[in-house]
Parts: structure tokens; sequence; C-alpha cells
């Protein structure tokens, strides 16, 4: 079933179940409850949701070899579903009821935040001359390498820029010239910057260097 969430239930209950089926969803958040009309006929429920963000159906056929799917449902259930995600080139990892909305707050954040994340990131072009699509232009190779790169390096290895380098006077000049500039966007950047110290520390960024950048970025706090 891969219809919205909110329809998995309706759809399900719309049809005619018997013991020996098997039904799945493929949605990231919602638990088996929805397919509870098929399970009360007999039928055994599961979850199938591929980690992926897909934007048409052709992209959508070309990006799922290697992704991840979310599994669950009982032994004979995870066996076949392990299967098909197997037989087109997916990576099956299991899931318990408790565990899948943190699953799927992993899914968003990396998909459709990141997605928000790279507009927020285009939009800045438009304060010095070019428009969103040519910051895009600009950033998507960045976005590659950047892919790569944690994928062949791992993190932290794969974080870049000012704040892995100790670079304080970087930080300074972007902290001002988002204050003079784009003011709403300060508290995006603080807090993905001190997600990023995190990292830079596992990096070898030294304690002093880290206090120091956390005065700089405390005093980008305009809430």
């Amino acid at each position: 079933v891969s219809t919205s969430d909110d329809a998995i239930s309706p759809v399900v209950e719309s049809v005619n179940w018997r013991e020996g089926q098997g039904v799945a969803h493929c949605s990231g958040a919602a638990s088996l409850d929805v397919l509870e009309a098929a399970q009360a006929q007999g039928a055994s429920p599961g979850a199938f949701h591929p980690m992926q963000a897909f934007s048409s159906v052709e992209n959508g056929v070309l990006s799922i070899p290697g992704i991840t799917f979310g599994i669950e449902g009982d032994a004979e259930m995870r066996e076949y579903l392990s299967a098909i995600a197997a037989d087109i080139g997916g990576n099956p990892v299991f899931l318990e009821a408790k565990d899948k909305v943190l699953y799927h707050v992993s899914g968003v954040m990396m998909g459709n935040l990141l997605t928000c994340l790279v507009g927020i990131s285009a939009e800045v072009w438009e304060h010095f001359g070019y428009t969103r699509d040519e910051g895009v232009k600009a950033l998507v190779p960045m976005m590659r390498a950047i892919a790569y790169n944690v994928e062949t390096s791992g993190i932290p290895a794969a974080v870049a820029g000012p704040y892995p380098r100790g670079d304080l006077g970087t930080a300074t000049k972007h902290v001002e010239a988002l204050q003079s500039n784009l003011p709403k966007l300060l508290p995006l950047y603080r807090e993905l910057a001190l997600a990023s110290l995190h990292l830079a520390v596992e990096q070898g960024l030294s304690a002093e260097q880290e206090s120091e950048f956390r005065r700089i970025l405390a005093g980008s706090n305009d809430d």
C-alpha cells in the first residue's frame, strides 16, 4: 500500500482479506496498526519503507539500487520483504514499532530538511546579485562532493569549513554578515554551526578553540 499515510487505513479497509495473505504499507512513520483491518481478517501485516527521496517515477526507479528499506513484521513477513528488497538492489533493516518514528525523523532530516537547507543557502545568492537557481547550480557540485566524502571518508572526516579548521575570524565575519543582511538566518546558522563543532572536536579542534567559537556564536543569538 503506497498511498499517503492518512489513506492507508481506508484503502486497507476497502479490501477483503483472508488468512495466508500479507499486506505491507510503505510509510516511514506509520505503525502496523494502520493495517489492523487486514490483520483482523487473517492477513499478516508488514511495513516496507524505502529510505529515499522520490521526486518523480522516472527518478525513483533509477535511485532505488543501493538504498535502505525499513522493514517491520513477523519473521515470515521480514523474510519475504527482505527478499523483495534484495531483488531490487536494496538493503533491508529491521525496525521495532518503538523505533519507527525516530527512523523516519532521520530520513526527513536528510531528505526534506536538507532540500530546504539547499533552498535557503541558494537564496543567500540573491543578496549579492544572483538568482536562487544560479545559487543552486553553484552548490549542487558541493553537495555531490559532500555525499562522496561522507561515503568514502566517513564522519567526522568529511566535515570541512571554518569550524574544523579553527578559523575564528571567518566565523566572526559570517555572523557579522548575517546580522547585517540576513538576521532571520542567524538562528539556523548558529544551530548548525554548533552541531558542526561537535564533529570538529572529533577531528581535533582544541577545547580553547571550541570555547571561542561558542562565544562568537552566542553573540549571534538574537532570540
